[in-house]
């Protein structure tokens, strides 16, 4: 425990710096390099990791987060879909009797996606007016659910949330990080006065705190069908990046897309449904 908090007291402050001091360049590598730290545990979870393929997928994650960072949004589709038929391709010289081309293929192309965009739309919200403060109320939002969850579902946790999965987790647990990333969100948006209403902070707070949950629990079945505790031993006391990240995940790319919505002017419904 003592590891843990001292590994949170040194990289916290350095990111937060970072977000409202530092240059969008800076913290865009920063993003890149974690990216990069993150396919490398995702394929380690299925044994799938290769020098001689690392390379060329580090290559295409780059491709495709350089591609958001100078905002050419729209070429992204077909950088995607042509890194999916590389891999493919690929698998067929791995292929094997007995093995599965679509899952080798499949869950290499996950990692390129689900290591690279989410933070990729993050690095899209720190280019926003008030990114920077945008991006230190989600990180907030994210760490104040994590702390409710363990401070609650310690204190009152009885009723196990899905013990198939990740038998420590309960509901007390959830409604207490739920709660707390509730709290946050108003916050945050009072703390670093930006342009939303106190309701719209709330509503908002809560979404993405159950959101990250959700991607808690994902990562947690990875780690279960990969048969082990953490994603890696990279950071001291927190385990892997994999580890510290999958809530993060799983909430930016809801919170670009809300932001885009909203600073657009467009309604949901409208959106949705045209008009």
């Amino acid at each position: 425990m003592v590891v843990r908090t001292l590994s949170a007291v040194v990289l916290a402050p350095l990111l937060i710096w970072l977000l409202l001091a530092g240059p969008r360049m800076w913290f865009f590598v920063v993003l890149l390099v974690a990216s990069g730290v993150l396919l490398w545990e995702w394929l380690r979870l299925k044994n799938l990791f290769s020098y001689l393929l690392m390379i060329p997928l580090l290559l295409a994650q780059f491709l495709v987060m350089y591609t958001g960072y100078r905002g050419y949004l729209g070429w992204i589709g077909l950088e995607l879909v042509l890194i999916l038929l590389a891999l493919f391709a690929w698998s067929l010289v791995e292929y094997r009797p007995g093995g599965s081309v679509s899952d080798r293929a499949g869950f290499r192309f996950m990692g390129v996606v689900y290591c690279g965009v989410p933070l990729m739309l993050l690095d899209g919200v720190r280019a926003m007016p008030h990114g920077g403060a945008l991006v230190c109320l989600l990180l907030f939002v994210v760490w104040a659910t994590d702390t409710g969850a363990y401070l609650v579902g310690r204190k009152w946790g009885t009723t196990k949330l899905v013990p198939a999965i990740s038998p420590g987790k309960t509901w007390a647990g959830f409604w207490g990080g739920t709660l707390a990333g509730t709290a946050m969100g108003w916050a945050g948006m009072v703390g670093f006065s930006l342009p939303f209403s106190w309701l719209e902070g709330l509503v908002l707070g809560g979404v993405l705190s159950m959101a990250g949950a959700v991607g808690d629990l994902v990562e947690s079945v990875l780690k279960r069908e990969a048969g082990v505790k953490d994603s890696s031993q990279l950071i001291p006391g927190h385990g892997g990046l994999l580890d510290r990240l999958d809530s993060l995940l799983f909430v930016a790319p809801l919170f670009y897309a809300y932001l885009r919505v909203r600073g657009s002017g467009i309604s949901m419904g409208a959106w949705f449904f045209g008009g």
